[in-house]
């Protein structure tokens, strides 16, 4: 039982290995491409910032004029179809 729960354990952990690997690299968001608004999230996405490469959920708004934004979370905190509001700061919150 214990060689199972440890070989288990070895699986799930090249699982999240490989999983991270193929997370799609992305840049860092730049401040001046940001701009606040209601809007819809339209994607999720689990990303790599190229020059840290911590992992981060790219989240794309689609906004009333028809354009889409991007934001960068730690946490999938919202999912598609939430209506949301993008602050000047570079925040997401609900609406």
């Amino acid at each position: 039982m214990i060689a199972l729960t440890l070989a288990l354990g070895a699986a799930s952990a090249i699982a999240q290995k490989d999983s991270a690997a193929r997370e799609p690299v992305v840049a860092p968001l730049r401040s001046k491409d940001m701009k606040p608004g209601y809007g819809v999230v339209e994607s999720v996405t689990a990303v790599q910032l190229a020059r840290s490469g911590q992992p981060v959920y790219r989240i794309g708004v689609r906004m009333p004029d028809g354009s889409v934004q991007f934001r960068d979370l730690d946490k999938p905190e919202f999912k598609v179809g939430d209506n949301v509001l993008l602050t000047n700061a570079g925040d997401i919150v609900p609406d």
